[in-house]
């Protein structure tokens, strides 16, 4: 049997089913008031994308707390409202009891967050000692295009019900740089989901622009003309946006 590694972004697929029934004036409770409103979804969804993409191994990535680029950073993710209450519940529900009487593995490591550990796993299972042949990640988190490679796709939703799978090729044609310099792009131009601000007057475009004209060398993208003067910014950015491998995945 091929050696096939699901690794499933577990926050952005409570959000993804929990809003969407919230959208419709929908909400669930155990009748011991236990909210539930997106556990059904969650799970239907989870067995769905297990269904299609035929894994031998699943691990079910989450945030545990403790984020260091919000120790590093006060403005990081500063637009975001407090999670939920409900949304913790059902988020404790799903981790403790579901996967565990499923047999699927759930991994959280305090001071990471879960793209870090996604990212950390992608890499391993590819590179390290028990190698699979693909991996395939699945998140709404474009900051997870980083891990894309030969044998490693992202499963992107787009929607509740849109989903598209982004190899290599998709990601050129959409960034127009290879995966690993997603991070510089994103770093120019900023990223307003995690309240990232890029350097002045620089959009998607320009950002894209000004990495062709410097050939992707990020000491001559330093020296550009609209970047000198926001050297430390994009450093700063670079650190915020890059994907980081977890001492103990």
């Amino acid at each position: 049997m091929n050696k096939r590694l699901l690794l499933i972004d577990h926050n952005a697929l409570l959000h993804r089913c929990r809003n969407a029934l919230l959208k419709t004036g929908r909400k669930y409770t155990t009748s011991e008031g236990t909210p539930t409103t997106g556990v059904f979804s969650y799970l239907n969804s989870l067995l769905s994308i297990i269904e299609q993409q035929s894994p031998s191994h699943v691990v079910v990535c989450f945030d545990a707390g403790g984020n260091s680029r919000k120790e590093e950073s006060e403005e990081y993710k500063a637009n975001r409202a407090p999670l939920d209450p409900d949304f913790l519940c059902e988020s404790r529900i799903i981790l403790n009891e579901a996967l565990y009487a499923m047999g699927i593995e759930s991994v959280g490591l305090r001071g990471y967050e879960a793209d870090d550990l996604l990212h950390t796993f992608a890499h391993c299972a590819q590179y390290g000692k028990e190698r699979f042949e693909e991996v395939i990640i699945a998140t709404v988190d474009q900051d997870l295009l980083q891990c894309v490679s030969d044998r490693c796709a992202v499963l992107l939703w787009n929607g509740v019900k849109k989903q598209q799978m982004i190899w290599v090729p998709e990601v050129l044609e959409k960034w127009e740089c290879s995966p690993a310099d997603i991070c510089m792009i994103k770093a120019l131009s900023g990223d307003s989901s995690d309240n990232i601000k890029g350097i002045p007057g620089i959009g998607k475009k320009t950002a894209i622009k000004i990495f062709k004209e410097c050939q992707g060398n990020p000491g001559a993208i330093l020296e550009h003309k609209k970047v000198r003067e926001h050297a430390k910014t994009l450093g700063k950015n670079l650190e915020l946006i890059r994907l980081r491998f977890c001492a103990e995945p």
